[in-house]
């Protein structure tokens, strides 16, 4: 064992941003707020620790840690104040500070006094909330004042245990309210913008906001759902895939000039500067793209890829991708979290483990094609298997064939659309627009060829949820293959000793999955909301709820089903549910009739074993048949509730 454990030294620190997202993910994911006074404190004595202990055990610990209380007292300093549901129709006012342009309706980021939503807010406190206008009738500026009624809505809690908590999402994106416009008016219009919005104006292209500006709804929704089917979702969203491009551009362009400027071609090789004027420009393009996680995460592997051709160092390294995590990890410990992040590092952290060792050979013309081929083959398998697990978490399905989507359609945006559309959009300032509608007409043409995969046999698996345990265990199965180090020699194990270490956990999370039941009945913490699965198809009380719009699909992808079925209704009896098993029997009362009808019979009722209600009772005779909190109730007769209670769920 202390041979193997001697033979890991040169990877530890590799595991390094892996051990502090751990500490962050257990955070963000408990129920309820852990009880400590001084967080910072306890955040700077852990950092003290792991630069002064050379043990590795009690150093890893101490990361594990200190991911833990530096996200909280980052969520801690943060403090976004969070409005309390329900408020519906009100009067507000504000000034717009940021706009996601979409396909189908606007998105603003409107500044408001808190105290326009309740009386009984501080009337100096501003917030933002955001707020959709469906086909705005006049075009929005940044810095307008916008007046108008609007439905106001708490930001949704999660409604299942481990799945997606939109409140939470809100809170790190300093929101603290959500709702739509009913009408509205423009009462101060500052005809002013930034850059990005002003591209937006000029430019008119949904490929536009896309590629260049990142705005992620801008497709249409129908057309999103086909790109995802092929595995070429990532597209939209500006990571490794854009910068690589651009990178690329500018510095053949910058190099290029740079050679035919003799006083500086002869006093230092023409790359070094024409990569410093490459990198200014990812810079901006990072600001234009709107600065989303996976753009920050290109744009400084970028960075450290341009260092190491300064200094003629490996570019690909795996130390380069470990600092880049940290530092965005630094930035907003949050951002672990995210979808963008985890298939962005997954990603990166597959392909530069299948390529690190990989040298430059020279071949002939008909060599070097085939070569091409083959690693864009290899690549396509590898950023496909590395992220399956992140993609299934949050997205709910496989998409079968997105190899053959991105070997086919990949090289189409990389060669022609992304170049068209980059200088489309340069001229597209001068109102110059025949480019941008030319990459149009291609883009259709590879939505053309998508529409046919997606119509292949099996090209969308529906997955079930997958569980934290789970999950976490895939992780740590990638992390086993990636940075355990085997011996050159010895036995099969010892040679295979990543390969193995990383199959027995992934079994283990296998067998964990394939084990893992699925409930019966779903009830959101309010009891508002509540489903029914019915001969497998799950039923709700309810087809819509503006309060609990993320619950719908959650439960159904948890049931594995489609996320976009239509809501179906089950059936109750003047306001009494009545579900009933095998093993036990649920009472769900929705309204105050039905409680007062029913109640004292069905507390009576042997055979009912759950009571749910949305109202309080205090009924000492059956308090243990009442089910409070959120409600999860499986075959067995298990329950597993949760509750709401962190910062991002917390009264102002």
């Amino acid at each position: 064992m202390k041979e193997i454990l001697d033979n890991q030294y040169k990877n530890l620190f590799l595991w390094t941003p892996f051990l502090v997202a751990f500490g962050a993910g257990l955070y963000f994911s408990l129920d309820s707020e852990p009880v400590f006074q001084f967080p910072i404190l306890i955040t700077l004595l852990l950092t003290a620790l792991i630069f002064k202990t050379k043990n590795v055990v009690i150093r890893a610990f101490a990361l594990f840690f200190f991911g833990f209380f530096y996200s909280m007292s980052f969520t801690h300093i943060l403090n976004t104040p969070q409005i309390q549901n329900p408020f519906g129709e009100v009067k507000i006012s504000g000034t717009v500070m940021d706009i996601d342009f979409s396909d189908e309706k606007d998105h603003i980021i409107l500044n408001i006094p808190m105290n326009q939503i309740n009386d009984k807010y501080d009337s100096n406190k501003n917030v933002n909330i955001r707020v959709s206008i469906s086909n705005p009738d006049n075009a929005i500026n940044i810095n307008d004042t916008i007046s108008g009624t609007a439905m106001i809505f708490k930001p949704s809690p999660k409604s299942a245990p481990e799945s997606f908590d939109f409140a939470r999402w809100a809170y790190f994106k300093n929101i603290s309210g959500t709702g739509f416009f009913k009408d509205y008016k423009i009462i101060n219009s500052s005809n002013t913008n930034n850059l990005r919005t002003y591209i937006h104006h000029q430019s008119d292209s949904n490929l536009t906001d896309s590629l260049i500006l990142g705005y992620k709804k801008s497709i249409p929704t129908t057309e999103r759902k086909i790109w995802q089917s092929v595995g070429l979702g990532h597209v939209w969203s500006i990571s490794g895939f854009h910068m690589t491009l651009i990178s690329g551009w500018l510095f053949a362009l910058f190099y290029f000039l740079f050679r035919l400027i003799a006083p500086i071609s002869k006093r230092m090789p023409a790359r070094y500067p024409a990569l410093f004027c490459a990198w200014l420009g990812l810079l901006g393009y990072l600001i234009i793209s709107g600065i989303n996680v996976a753009t920050i995460r290109a744009f400084f592997m970028t960075t450290f890829i341009f260092i190491a051709f300064i200094l003629g160092r490996g570019i690909l390294s795996l130390r380069n991708a470990a600092i880049v995590f940290l530092i965005i990890f630094l930035i907003n410990p949050f951002f672990v979290m995210s979808a963008g992040f985890q298939l962005s590092f997954a990603a990166v952290f597959g392909l530069l483990w299948m390529f690190q060792n990989h040298t430059y050979v020279k071949r002939d013309f008909w060599h070097k094609i085939k070569h091409v081929l083959y690693i864009a083959t290899i690549t396509t398998i590898t950023a496909t298997v590395f992220t399956l697990p992140f993609t299934i978490t949050h997205f709910g399905f496989i998409p079968l064939y997105s190899i053959i989507g991105n070997l086919i359609i990949l090289p189409i945006f990389s060669v022609m659309i992304m170049p068209i559309v980059m200088i489309g959009t340069v001229l597209a300032l001068f109102d110059i627009h025949f480019l941008l509608n030319f990459a149009d007409h291609i883009y259709r043409f590879a939505l053309h060829i998508a529409e046919h995969i997606t119509k292949l046999p099996y090209a969308n698996i529906n997955m079930p949820n997958i569980s934290n345990t789970v999950l976490i265990l895939c992780i740590i199965s990638i992390l086993c293959l990636i940075l355990i180090v085997a011996f050159d020699s010895g036995n099969f194990i010892k040679r295979n000793l990543n390969r193995v270490c990383a199959g027995t956990v992934f079994g283990v999370a296998i067998i964990i999955f394939a084990c893992s039941n699925r409930p019966l009945v779903y009830s959101s913490e309010d009891h508002q909301l509540i489903g029914f699965v019915t001969n497998g198809e799950l039923q709700f009380n309810k087809s819509r709820s503006a309060q609990h719009y993320f619950a719908f699909n959650t439960w159904r992808q948890i049931n594995n089903e489609h996320p976009q079925d239509k809501n179906k209704r089950y059936k109750c009896n003047h306001g009494l549910c009545m579900y009933k098993t095998d093993k036990w029997q649920l009472a769900y009362m929705q309204n105050f009739t039905a409680l007062l009808d029913n109640f004292d019979k069905i507390c009576d009722d042997k055979s009912v074993n759950y009571i749910i209600t949305v109202f309080d009772v205090d009924a000492p005779n059956c308090h243990e048949k009442i089910l409070t909190n959120g409600i999860l109730i499986y075959p067995s007769g298990k329950t597993v509730t949760f509750s709401n209670l962190r910062p991002w769920h917390m009264k102002p």
